[in-house]
């Protein structure tokens, strides 16, 4: 008898399966963990990639790594490299937009010798955190490092230079000889041809910028060669070497609110270029000389019997008139000179100044205020203008030229001492010497006979016959006219000493004659002094025509 199998359904899947599940499971996991664990990535621009190698080159923040590159390659169109870097992700929450990174190399800079540790170790970036909160995962390569980190304090200001010296970037900032700040850059606009400059103060001197501060450059060394004489100034040995730039609020000024961080100054070349800035309230005018103006340059002063109260502007005074510049006028050989007049140098208040300026001005010159150029040094030969009153100065007529008001001028220096030698030469030569001694000769002669005629009479039988009392006042006068006539003898003398031929008129004539040689002789002196004052210590400068010559 056949038996029947007993089939039994067996089970569908194998436990053998459960090992790719628990791999698979382990894997991802693993991939889990490998991307729970991996940091943040971010971009890195940088100009060339000298010392920076891939898996190598690490990413600090105050010498604790945060990072590491992974990737160096080149740009597409090969002008820059892009570097591909690994954070930490404890240090993502630092990626901020105005975060900061460079290479820590070995450099020498003004802050001395840095990064010697890296000549083992090899180089590595720098990162410096923002403090904004906006974080970014694309950054740019410093080409040097900051100069003032971004968890520092203080305020950043511009500064604006259109003919100081070009400032070094890391150049302090001395507020009273301290020095408070520094240069953070400087950059040259071609287009408007100006220097601008950022600055960082640090805090708290940063409340000490308001509106009326003013800047120059303090390069520890200064020499001003000016109508004002030789003025030196020394700083100390690190100013001298490295220069800087200093600020303050002029004296007696009000210093004025404090600026908001931005604001953009004036950088002048020294302080009293410095303080010229204040003087934003003038008026200009023009005079015009009748002599050389040689030695007038632009920024001399323009003085009231010793106060400065204003400048030069323009000399000569570049003003066209029918269509010709004003100093090559036919009709008229006065050289115009453009000044301002600045009220505030007169008063601190300068609204009040300019009122009391010109409500007076018109009274002082029908007094005789008159303009007149004054040597200020014999050394540079430099000139000013003198403001004063001269009572005997012919009377002035109002006059314009090219919309500008004419301030009256008289001659002045040695163009005045010759011409006045010259006339009292000239009055001295028209005095008829010869006659007045002939006429003297006469009454001499004169004078003799009626001597003789008094001489007789006294002498006289008939004249003694007088009563004594008159005899007495008689021999009185006979007596005083012996005196007399001996004083006009000796007087006689004295005059015979004068008259032609004699040796003290012909002594006397040739000190006339030299004297007015002397004074034909100083005309071309004088005209040569005013045209270079500095002549008397200094060689006459002689420019040589230029000889026109062919192109070989």
């Amino acid at each position: 008898m056949t038996q029947s199998a007993d089939i039994k359904q067996g089970a569908s899947i194998s436990p053998i399966w459960i090992l790719p599940f628990i791999a698979l499971f382990v894997g991802i996991w693993m991939v889990y963990q490998y991307q729970n664990a991996k940091g943040e990535e971010i971009f890195i621009r940088m100009p060339h990639a000298e010392g920076i190698t891939a898996g190598k080159t690490q990413i600090k923040v105050r010498s604790v790594n945060m990072g590491l590159i992974t990737d160096v390659k080149l740009s597409d169109d090969r002008k820059y490299v892009m570097a591909r870097a690994e954070i930490d992700k404890r240090y993502q929450h630092l990626l901020t937009e105005d975060a900061k990174i460079w290479v820590v190399k070995p450099r020498v800079d003004q802050a001395g010798i840095t990064g010697l540790n890296t000549l083992l170790s090899g180089v590595y970036l720098e990162f410096s955190p923002g403090s904004i909160e906006d974080t970014s995962s694309y950054f740019k390569l410093l080409d040097e490092p900051p100069l003032i980190a971004n968890d520092i304090q203080g305020g950043r200001f511009n500064l604006l230079s259109r003919d100081s010296e070009v400032i070094e970037v890391g150049t302090g900032l001395y507020y009273k000889g301290y020095k408070v700040g520094q240069i953070e850059t400087a950059n040259f606009d071609w287009q408007e041809q100006t220097m601008r400059y950022q600055i960082f103060i640090k805090e708290p001197f940063q409340n000490l910028v308001t509106f009326n501060t003013v800047f120059w450059v303090n390069s520890g060394l200064e020499v001003d060669l000016s109508a004002d004489g030789i003025n030196i100034k020394t700083g100390s040995l690190s100013k001298m070497l490295k220069g800087g730039i200093s600020f303050t609020v002029p004296e007696r000024e009000n210093p004025g609110d404090t600026v908001k961080a931005g604001h953009i100054f004036s950088l002048s070349k020294n302080y009293k270029k410095a303080l010229e800035q204040r003087y934003f309230l003038y008026d200009y005018f023009v005079i015009q000389f009748e002599q050389s103006i040689r030695g007038l340059n632009p920024g001399a002063p323009v003085e009231y019997r010793g106060i400065r109260i204003g400048t030069v502007v323009e000399s000569p005074a570049m003003l066209i008139v029918d269509d010709k510049p004003a100093y090559f006028a036919t009709e008229d050989t006065r050289v115009p000179v453009l000044i301002k007049v600045e009220y505030k140098r007169i008063f601190h208040n300068a609204k009040i100044s300019q009122d009391f300026w010109q409500s007076n001005l018109e009274s002082w010159l029908k007094k005789g205020m008159r303009a007149s150029l004054k040597p200020g040094n014999l050394i540079t030969g430099a000139l000013y203008v003198d403001l004063d009153i001269y009572p005997d100065a012919p009377p002035y007529q109002i006059e314009s030229i090219a919309s500008y008001s004419v301030l009256p001028s008289i001659s002045s220096g040695f163009s005045v001492l010759t011409n006045q030698v010259s006339e009292v030469l000239t009055k001295f030569n028209k005095l008829n010497i010869e006659g007045s001694l002939s006429q003297f000769e006469k009454a001499m002669a004169e004078y003799e006979v009626l001597a003789t005629n008094v001489t007789a009479l006294i002498s006289d039988n008939k004249t003694r016959a007088i009563p004594d009392n008159f005899n007495q006042t008689m021999a009185q006068v006979t007596q005083s006219m012996a005196q007399f006539d001996q004083t006009m003898k000796q007087f006689r003398k004295t005059m015979s000493d004068y008259e032609e031929g004699s040796q003290v008129y012909n002594e006397m004539k040739s000190t006339m004659a030299e004297l007015k040689q002397l004074s034909q002789e100083l005309q071309p002196f004088t005209k040569s002094l005013n045209e270079q004052p500095d002549m008397l210590i200094f060689d006459k400068n002689n420019i040589s025509d230029i000889e026109p010559r062919s192109k070989n």
